[in-house]
């Protein structure tokens, strides 16, 4: 999240950020003495933020007067957790991993990498790196794991996704150009895997680097449109193909399925790029979302994206606040729908058990916060839960639905507390991980909630649709 002044306005902000472009993995690249390769961990995307959030404060602070809004005088007050949870946790319990909260949220998927081509189909362990990563104490409330499939392989491509949403894929991305189906994506292959993640509710970004594969992604889009059973699904182009200019790339974006993201956006193609949406797109904020391609682009690039947004150029275009809430992160946070993984897949320290769906019959009964923090701290006590979701908005934009924010809590202590380990040393003693202690933040949920009178229950629709695994009806 990153905390700003409003110089207009005399009043500070909040603008939650969600990267929906980033790699995970290892690729071989060629260097300038042979073959190479590009290696990118989940700590490397915080230490990313970490950067980033020093280039952009230098640079608001450098120079001030090209800005409508103003950093804090400390830099490392730019940014903060979105939840209370989180800060507790990460401040005080794994100090390593107290970095990089520019980003809330960072949409990750396998790079072109070594282990692609090892399974048949296709990306089978790829995509179980991503899956297991995101899964962590560490990165599980950061990292929105999409999988990654080749649709040349047919059937066995589409099996892949399903598999992958079991073990709680949120996404789907295609790359044509690195797996040479370029000039063939418009066929059944590409068609039937764009559909079965629309069925699922899964957004697909698909890698676009010029206008005429955007082209074919939108005839991709009416053909799935016919079939599918989902309105609302999401395909995003992505890079915008890298063409600012185009007339027929931002007609593009009139299509209520069709968004783009931002990533490899440098220098003056900020400004040309959206001067040509508010000319071009109505309502043009809906349909675009950030990312940053970490690390095929890095600091200067992002640091160009992020910084102009909040200039006074941008504002002279027309660029407001809610704008930029809604490119950064509300349209993000709106189309990487929930999923409740039925699966964990097994890995040392990680045991089979998880919340069940009758687990949530005790939350239907909560009639105040208290009991809520009660329920929380017990289905907490399950070892191998994994869960993830996401804060919604109103459509004001001033706060974040009660509710949801109440789920959000929830869900960040069971998401977190999926990776305790408990060791057997024999029949009488059980050693416990020093990870179980965040059991001691659980009771903060009380605290946190303390300031609404909200009562419930939910509906049973309510959870159908937020918390459990969306399948097509």
């Amino acid at each position: 999240m990153i905390i700003l002044h409003d110089n207009e306005n005399n009043k500070a902000v909040k603008l939650n950020l969600v990267d929906t472009h980033t790699h995970l993995g290892k690729e071989e690249v060629v260097g300038g003495k042979g073959k190479d390769f590009r290696i990118i961990r989940p700590k490397d995307h915080l230490d990313f933020y970490e950067k980033l959030k020093y280039d952009i404060h230098k640079r608001m602070t450098s120079y001030s007067e090209d800005y409508a809004f103003t950093p804090p005088e400390d830099p490392k007050k730019l940014n903060k957790t979105a939840t209370k949870l989180q800060e507790i946790i990460f401040k005080e319990k794994r100090t390593t991993q107290n970095i990089g909260w520019l980003a809330d949220k960072i949409v990750t998927f396998p790079l072109h990498d070594i282990l692609s081509s090892k399974t048949d189909p296709r990306f089978v362990k790829s995509n179980n790196y991503i899956l297991t990563r995101a899964q962590t104490f560490e990165y599980g409330s950061r990292l929105v794991p999409f999988c990654r499939v080749d649709p040349t392989d047919g059937e066995k491509a589409i099996e892949e996704i399903k598999r992958c949403i079991d073990y709680g894929a949120r996404g789907l991305k295609l790359h044509p150009l690195s797996e040479k189906w370029i000039k063939d994506i418009v066929t059944d292959n590409v068609i039937s895997v764009v559909k079965t993640a629309a069925d699922y509710k899964l957004p697909v970004i698909f890698d676009c680097q010029n206008y005429k594969t955007a082209q074919d992604i939108h005839q991709v889009v009416m053909e799935v449109k016919s079939q599918t059973i989902s309105e609302d699904f999401t395909v995003i182009i992505g890079h915008f193909g890298f063409d600012y200019q185009t007339p027929g790339m931002f007609e593009l974006l009139q299509h209520p399925n069709i968004k783009t993201e931002t990533s490899g956006m440098r220098g003056d193609d900020c400004e040309v790029f959206y001067k040509n949406c508010i000319n071009n797109v109505e309502d043009w904020h809906y349909s675009t979302m950030y990312g940053s391609d970490h690390s095929y682009f890095s600091v200067p690039q992002a640091s160009d994206h992020l910084t102009y947004l909040v200039s006074n150029k941008a504002k002279d275009l027309g660029i407001n606040f809610e704008h930029i809430r809604y490119v950064l992160g509300i349209n993000a946070l709106r189309i990487l729908k929930i999923y409740w993984p039925t699966k964990v897949i097994k890995r040392k320290g990680i045991s089979d058990s998880k919340v069940t769906w009758s687990d949530f019959d005790k939350i239907l009964k909560c009639k105040n916060q208290q009991q809520l923090a009660d329920v929380v701290s017990e289905l907490s006590s399950i070892s191998g839960v994994y869960f993830n979701t996401d804060s919604l908005f109103d459509p004001s934009g001033e706060n974040v639905y009660e509710e949801l924010f109440i789920l959000n809590i929830f869900a960040d202590i069971i998401n977190l507390r999926r990776s305790f380990v408990v060791q057997q040393i024999n029949e009488n003693k059980t050693k416990v991980s020093e990870v179980t202690k965040l059991m001691d933040f659980a009771s903060e949920i009380t605290r946190i909630l303390e300031e609404s009178e909200d009562t419930y229950p939910f509906t049973q629709q309510y959870l159908f649709d937020y918390l459990l695994h969306q399948k097509p009806k």
